[in-house]
């Protein structure tokens, strides 16, 4: 008979190596942290054969031409260069296909080509200049959107890597457990001590993050349905927070400008620095037709907090920026704070508040005692009531 496993001084070979079960393991946790990312599988899927069964020939040249794959056509970069299939986590000034493909599908081939080779905004226009492209291959590349406006951008795929990641935890967790009871195939029983602790803790760690982030959006960073820019506005233009965020001081939200505001200065200013006349023309649309812009509201707290944004701005005289962080830096808002309960009791405690001067305060007359007693050389949000659960929460 012959052995399926042979000692060999210290090493071991075979399938029935104690330590055969730790080198799958590891060898999956090292596929597993080197797989592709999202963006590239999203990629792939893009270009996939799941939805090529229903391109004709003109969709499937206007493609290629729309992704620089014919030679000779573009000098730098191809449309799809600059204008993204795929849902990106970046912010791109330039539309996105599907916005192109979109705004264009009902216009004739003619207006397209207009377009194409005479775009609205000077940076798209330097761009464009280099295309080798006829009006036959333009329309190619107009059918190639026409299609592609049905399918739309292709999604980013849920990340499950820890998910994964737990279960596989779970069964490193498992196979020790038995190894210890019935298997006893590794004689080093610290290796498997070790290797129970570091798994369990990592379980527990990937328990504890899941638990503190359910119901918060830190680093939450969504497009908007209008690419404004902070840094263009608030930085570069020197437009004051409280201009667009006029309720800021009088009530609970800052509440997000109306068109009509919007207008005082793009009734005149119709092209961009960077993003050219696409994005303003968004807003004219819009103004012209009487709609409202659908912001997406970055900063959410849970429905069971109260926040008073004049209570913080008009009172607490609090900048913006302490809890919205450098806005005026950003081309698309972030959520820079966590917002969790203990990042806002914390800054209670710490925060003194401008208690003289201000009309709020004069009830105070037990901290105004002490202050000209000089029993406390501040006072600070906790102390008139910053703290208590009921300020917060009704």
């Amino acid at each position: 008979m012959t052995k399926t496993c042979q000692q060999h001084g210290s090493r071991s070979s075979g399938p029935c190596s104690p330590n055969s079960g730790i080198k799958f393991l590891f060898f999956l946790l090292f596929i597993f942290f080197i797989a592709p990312p999202n963006h590239l599988a999203a990629a792939s899927e893009e270009s996939g054969d799941g939805h090529e069964g229903n391109y004709s020939q003109g969709v499937k040249r206007g493609e290629r031409l729309f992704y620089g794959l014919v030679a000779g056509k573009f000098e730098g970069n191809a449309c799809a260069d600059c204008h993204n299939t795929v849902e990106i986590d970046t912010f791109n000034w330039n539309p996105n296909a599907w916005e192109i493909a979109h705004k264009y599908k009902e216009k004739s081939t003619e207006e397209f080509t207009q377009v194409v080779m005479s775009p609205p905004g000077r940076t798209m226009s330097v761009v464009h200049e280099s295309f080798d492209l006829n009006e036959s291959e333009i329309g190619l590349i107009k059918e190639f959107l026409d299609h592609f406006e049905e399918k739309g951008l292709a999604k980013q795929k849920p990340v499950i890597n820890k998910i994964l990641l737990f279960l596989l935890l779970g069964v490193l967790l498992t196979w020790i457990v038995l190894d210890v009871i019935f298997f006893k195939k590794v004689k080093r029983k610290w290796i498997l001590g070790v290797l129970f602790i570091g798994a369990l803790g990592w379980q527990i760690q990937l328990l504890y993050d899941a638990g503190t982030s359910l119901g918060r959006q830190h680093n939450y960073e969504p497009d908007q349905p209008i690419k404004f820019s902070h840094l263009v506005h608030a930085e570069e233009n020197k437009i004051d927070c409280k201009y667009c965020h006029h309720t800021s001081e009088q009530s609970q939200t800052a509440g997000f400008p109306e068109v009509e505001l919007c207008m005082n200065c793009h009734i005149i200013v119709r092209e961009g620095t960077y993003s050219g006349k696409h994005e303003i023309n968004k807003l004219v649309a819009a103004h012209e037709a009487g709609d409202p812009i659908e912001w997406v509201r970055v900063h959410n707290l849970q429905d069971h907090v109260f926040f008073s944004h004049a209570q913080h701005v008009k009172i607490g005289k609090i900048d913006c920026q302490t809890c919205h962080g450098p806005v005026e830096e950003m081309n698309r808002v972030r959520q820079v704070s966590d917002l969790s309960m203990g990042w806002c009791v914390n800054c209670h405690r710490d925060t003194e508040v401008q208690f003289f001067d201000n009309g709020f305060y004069e009830k105070y007359e037990e901290l105004h005692r002490k202050m000209k007693a000089g029993e406390i050389d501040r006072v600070t949000a906790e102390m008139v009531g910053g703290t208590d659960c009921s300020k917060c929460h009704y």
